[in-house]
């Protein structure tokens, strides 16, 4: 008894002593945090939103978005050299994402939208690629949509650096679109896309009833293992993937924007010129993995 009150002493000491150390080296705001993946700012043992997949979970990454300015430890701020795809039916003919539209302000991430020229227009993205890429589990994210009557949707969604492989299924990775909120009704859809963007390009579209999308913060979780992705939304399950060849068997990286609609619905041609347009907000987003029995 008495040599296991010595170690746990020992143990004590060690430990008061190592966090003495880090807690001196915190003081300077330039060091890196202990665990640099989880924000500190995330409520302690936080789980997830969604009831309907269990507690039995560790959280491995998040960011609240209260710093001030974006964590580049975890970002990239999105810049297009070329305009992406165009959308003649909305009047844009040229548009790309632009790092100096993505701030946090109040707590949350704003990606801005502005119309710069009759036909051109600005967006905003993040992404994790090259940073931080996960592999199975829960994500979560609570997002408060731009103004899809300003011809703008918001996407919170996934990709993989092997994307432009082809193989003819979503394993060696895939575009997973969480959510798109293209329409101005309240639905949306989630979508896998595989086999790069050329000729070989394949998809798969979930459509769904969002009551409320357009208006105020909402919870969207992805579920993912190596069966199947299921998409959230505040807590109801909306969409499953569950054929083999849709499902990404790799590691992806985690994208949130705010872009020119596919749909063709909204109004651009009708905003003045050199004008903001909408802004999309990030609450919060948070990444668990399935913690072993």
């Amino acid at each position: 008894i008495n040599r296991l009150i010595s170690m746990k002493s020992l143990i004590g000491i060690l430990f008061f002593a190592s966090s003495s150390v880090f807690a001196a080296c915190s003081s300077d705001e330039s060091e890196i945090p202990l665990s640099p993946w989880v924000d500190t700012d995330t409520p302690l043992n936080v789980s997830p939103a969604n009831e309907v997949i269990g507690k039995r979970w560790k959280l491995v990454f998040s960011d609240e978005f209260n710093d001030g300015s974006v964590n580049l430890n975890k970002w990239t701020l999105r810049e297009s050299k070329e305009t992406r795809t165009p959308r003649p039916a909305l009047g844009i003919n040229e548009w790309y994402y632009k790092p100096e539209n993505v701030f946090e302000k109040d707590g949350v991430l704003s990606l801005k939208c502005k119309k710069v020229g009759d036909d051109v227009m600005y967006g905003s993205a993040i992404t994790s690629e090259k940073k931080y890429l996960v592999k199975y589990g829960y994500l979560e994210a609570r997002v408060k949509n731009a103004d899809i009557k300003k011809a703008i949707h918001t996407a919170f969604w996934m990709s993989s650096p092997n994307i432009n492989n082809v193989d003819g299924t979503g394993n060696d990775g895939a575009e997973i679109d969480i959510f798109e909120s293209a329409y101005i009704a309240d639905k949306t859809l989630s979508s896998i896309h595989i086999d790069g963007y050329g000729d070989a390009h394949q998809e798969k579209n979930i459509r769904f009833d969002a009551t409320g999308l357009h208006e105020g913060f909402h919870v969207w979780g992805l579920l993912w293992n190596e069966n199947k992705l299921e998409i959230y939304y505040d807590g109801v399950l909306k969409a499953t993937f569950d054929e083999e060849k849709w499902i990404p068997k790799v590691e992806e990286y985690i994208l949130f924007s705010a872009e020119a609609t596919f749909s063709g619905e909204g109004d651009f041609r009708g905003q003045p010129v050199d004008s903001y347009l909408t802004e999309a907000l990030v609450d919060y987003i948070r990444v668990w993995s399935l913690e072993e029995k």
